[in-house]
């Protein structure tokens, strides 16, 4: 019999002197990375247009929320592709949510018919554009850096639930996402997060240690966080792990955070 060899991954391109991707914190936001996610928009929708442009009434489904989160990575609506959200079913249903990296609204306007209320925020003006258009009326967007938008939701927040997007974030962007997101949560909330976790039998692109800078030639890496990292990432704030579940099919770390009261 033989024997196929795991694949590994291979080692990260060395660091080039002026690779480094310069980015701030969510409030901080600069015109040029709000230029740079509205490009990166424009190039999804050149192919992903029709998905993204549909409305919530072209889903007049609601089939039950599963009763496990691995479950409800699998939920589809309608014609839709399934939702590739984790995330307890009594963390959504009748909850205040807010998605950080919401984009064109694709989850908002699927997940806004089990919730109360749905915040969603980005960084890309033209993305949260098309959000707004394509959502029911209990969904909101407003820029990260929209402080003022903002405000009224400080405090908030049940549930903040995320998808592809910890898996882009290193120490530095995690730790400031953590920080904003600290802001509208109540305490005992919960916030769902997607860390990268690559299957060593899969060929991978390019993949980080979250201690790397992010990287201009590659803005589409993945960060690999060990149950270490995560440790790390929550030092000296205000959150708690509650679950941590591997999924190696969708190569994630899954980690339920609680919001802790303040000292």
């Amino acid at each position: 019999m033989r024997f196929r060899r795991p694949f590994r991954a291979p080692p990260a391109p060395p660091d080039t002197p002026g690779d480094a991707l310069a980015t701030s914190p969510p409030l901080d936001c600069t015109e040029r990375e709000v230029q740079r996610w509205n490009d990166e928009w424009l190039a999804y929708l050149r192919t992903e247009w029709e998905h993204q442009l549909t409305p919530y009434t072209a889903y007049p489904d609601r089939p039950p929320l599963p009763d496990s989160p691995l479950g409800l990575l699998k939920l589809q609506l309608g014609h839709g592709w399934p939702i590739a959200l984790y995330c307890d079913r009594e963390a959504l249903a009748g909850r205040r949510v807010m998605e950080m990296g919401c984009g064109c609204g694709n989850l908002g306007k699927l997940i806004g018919r089990y919730v109360e209320s749905y915040l969603g925020t980005d960084y890309s003006t033209l993305a949260l554009k098309i959000a707004r258009l394509v959502s029911p009326p209990n969904c909101a967007y407003v820029h990260v850096a929209d402080r003022g938008g903002l405000e009224p939701w400080f405090g908030t927040v049940d549930t903040v639930i995320s998808r592809f997007f910890w898996i882009h974030q290193n120490f530095q962007l995690a730790g400031w996402n953590l920080e904003f997101l600290a802001r509208f949560l109540k305490p005992g909330g919960r916030l769902y997060a997607d860390f990268y976790w690559p299957d060593a039998a899969v060929e991978q692109a390019v993949v980080f240690t979250p201690d790397h800078a992010l990287s201009k030639a590659y803005p589409s890496a993945t960060f690999r966080y060990t149950a270490e990292d995560v440790g790390r990432l929550i030092q000296g704030r205000p959150f708690r792990v509650l679950r941590e579940e591997i999924s190696p099919e969708m190569q994630r770390r899954y980690v339920t955070f609680e919001r802790l009261p303040e000292p």
